[in-house]
């Protein structure tokens, strides 16, 4: 039969009291000193060390007639002591404040492309309308899980088939060709033949040039060049710097067209449909916090520069 091991016994603490009274004295190198912090009188500090050292039996001073200094026992005492009261004081300090309310906040999940080239420019009005309301924007493809990540909303771009989320299309997209004012200046209009020549720009919409060719009535001319860009305001950024003719998303070129760094070079050809939109898309629970109604409600209303542009059919 195994009979098992009474616990190891525990070494008696000594007095809080003492303890308190010693690391006081050793750290101003006085009882006088101490006693005024602790609001006791000096008799009282000399009579604690002096039962804290009966009880160590150790002697934790050198006293002379004018000063105190700590032994070896005592200045290893001290260290110890000075970290332990530290962290109490530093922890009564913190947990005697009064707990703060968070802040308002709205956690958004976002397509990079559409966050770099539409939301960002114009969140500066959002913090404007609402300063009391923080914001977390975090860019990136993946659809995140609502129940499983800390996100309140989603702005997506896609079909519109998300389950179980309330779910606001507020913009279609479609694709035009764009280009930087040094490229648009080289013909006062361009004709679907001067772009034989020319460096055509895409997105990961590989056939994009030959669905808009096709558009036009005409086939994708076998000897054009073309440079791919995965990210979408990539191709953006590399039109701007003029590094050929971009068939862009309207949503991430509207501002630079309005900005005058890019030129609609076939005006009068309407967009080409991507077949996707944009979509602010949550958690129906989540509509009912005021920062993320409020949000939405401002997407919505800045949503309305997103309407595609006119264009009469090419003749």
């Amino acid at each position: 039969m195994h009979i098992p091991e009474p616990p190891a016994r525990r070494e008696p603490l000594p007095s809080l009291t003492a303890l308190l009274a010693f690391e006081a004295a050793a750290r101003h190198l006085s009882f006088t000193r101490a006693a005024a912090e602790l609001g006791v009188t000096q008799t009282a500090v000399s009579h604690q060390v002096r039962g804290l050292e009966q009880e160590l039996e150790l002697a934790l001073f050198r006293r002379s007639p004018r000063r105190i200094t700590l032994t070896a026992e005592g200045q290893a005492w001290a260290a110890e002591l000075g970290v332990i009261f530290g962290r109490l004081r530093d922890a009564n300090r913190r947990l005697r404040q009064p707990i703060r309310a968070p802040r308002p906040a709205v956690a958004i999940s976002i397509i990079p492309s559409f966050a770099a080239r539409w939301l960002v420019p114009r969140l500066g009005r959002f913090l404007v309308r609402y300063p009391d309301v923080d914001v977390r924007i975090s860019a990136t493809e993946r659809l995140v899980d609502f129940s499983l990540e800390p996100f309140d909303v989603g702005i997506r771009y896609g079909s519109g088939r998300y389950a179980g989320l309330v779910t606001r299309r507020f913009a279609d997209d479609a694709l035009v060709v764009v280009a930087a004012p040094s490229v648009a200046a080289k013909r006062s209009r361009f004709r679907l033949s001067d772009l034989v020549g020319e460096n055509l720009l895409h997105d990961d919409y590989p056939d994009a040039w030959a669905r808009w060719f096709q558009a036009c009535g005409k086939e994708l001319p076998a000897r054009t060049r073309q440079t791919e860009y995965t990210d979408s305001s990539m191709l953006v950024e590399a039109a701007i710097r003029g590094q050929g003719i971009a068939l862009a998303r309207w949503s991430l070129a509207v501002d630079e067209l309005t900005a005058g760094r890019l030129r609609r070079l076939f005006p009068q050809v309407p967009p080409l449909l991507t077949g996707l939109s944009y979509y602010f898309v949550s958690p129906r629970e989540n509509l009912r916090r005021k920062p993320v109604s409020v949000f939405r409600d401002w997407v919505l209303d800045e949503a309305k520069g997103l309407a595609l542009p006119t264009g009469a059919p090419r003749s």
